[in-house]
């Protein structure tokens, strides 16, 4: 009998969250049905899923009521705790999945934390040094990677395919950003750093481009608009471009030579990942644990990243390696255990 999953969190917000979320239902769709409540920002997205900011908490009490199984993704601690509490007056089987600690970077944070999960059936942590900060008897370690499906992923605009076309000759750098941001007053996804790479890139004559793609523009500090004029005033464009709307960054990576990973802060980043699978070289910063086969530079050290680079790119062609081994049966098996 198939079970009514209700799964909570950022459903149309553009990240890595959201990609897991609709991708764990999808994998899972011929054996359970899923239910979803959106956290994400209100935005003109037309879409069926219901949001929690619309603030009708009669149908948030319809959907809870109607689960057999209530998931939980929210990164918002105070909407966790609220969500595990209510599952569990309701008396539904709660799973939460914690995807990061950017907003459990405090002992008392974690201790309270670790008091709402403990009404938790089960607690899904996806690496294993987030596990290391919780002391649970539920936790399991379970890397939220699933892989994409290529043949539903969007075709890339024509205004990518034609930078694409013009950089033909240059060897492609391709980074992501959900949206641009600060974390502890320093841009988290890096993208100051790429200036600086691409300032270097063009000092030394390198036959390298950089795609730097800003999924949204739900931005209060106008880094967007800083970042841009100093590109323009540095005349950099031919050296690195900015795309400030979401595009299927899988079509892009397979168009590309190498994946940059520069956050300041991750936890189970799903490009890593997907880099890999995707048998792209992959460099990402040491703030975190990462996979077998990422490249580290030294977290925000832009000199390391461009070296980094250079060894990769200047590197004879190696023949492709998949780090990831069969993700999906894995994903199934162990769901099925969990649900």
């Amino acid at each position: 009998m198939k079970k009514n999953i209700l799964v909570i969190g950022p459903y149309s917000a553009i990240g890595g969250v959201s990609i897991h979320i609709k991708r764990l239902a999808a994998l899972l769709s011929e054996k359970h049905t899923f239910t979803f409540i959106d956290e994400s920002p209100r935005t003109n997205t037309e879409t069926n899923v219901f949001n929690l900011r619309s603030k009708n908490l009669a149908e948030y009490f319809r959907l809870l009521k109607a689960a057999d199984i209530v998931h939980i993704h929210t990164g918002i601690l105070w909407l966790l705790y609220i969500h595990v509490f209510l599952a569990f007056v309701f008396r539904k089987k709660i799973i939460v999945t914690i995807h990061s600690l950017s907003n459990l970077n405090k002992k008392m944070s974690i201790l309270i934390a670790q008091l709402f999960l403990s009404l938790a059936s089960k607690t899904i942590i996806v690496s294993e040094e987030i596990s290391n900060k919780f002391k649970l008897k539920n936790k399991i370690v379970l890397p939220a990677f699933i892989p994409p499906d290529i043949s539903q992923e969007a075709d890339l605009p024509p205004a990518i395919l034609n930078i694409l076309e013009k950089n033909r000759n240059k060897k492609i750098i391709v980074n992501n950003a959900f949206k641009l941001v600060l974390f502890k007053q320093q841009d988290l996804y890096g993208l100051d750093l790429l200036i600086d790479v691409a300032r270097m890139i063009k000092g030394n004559n390198k036959n390298y481009k950089i795609i730097f793609v800003i999924a949204s523009m739900d931005e209060k500090l106008n880094l967007y608009d800083h970042y841009a004029r100093v590109i323009r005033e540095e005349n950099l464009e031919e050296v690195i471009s900015l795309i400030p709307y979401s595009i299927s960054f899988v079509k892009l990576m397979l168009e590309s030579d190498l994946v940059v990973r520069a956050t300041n802060t991750d936890g189970d980043a799903i490009t890593v990942r997907e880099a890999l699978y995707l048998n792209r070289p992959i460099i990402a910063s040491d703030v975190t644990f990462r996979p077998e086969g990422t490249i580290l530079f030294a977290n925000r050290d832009s000199k390391d990243l461009y070296l980094k680079i250079n060894e990769v790119l200047n590197e004879p062609t190696k023949e492709p390696k998949s780090f990831l081994n069969n993700p999906v049966s894995n994903y199934l098996d162990k769901y099925e255990n969990i649900y």
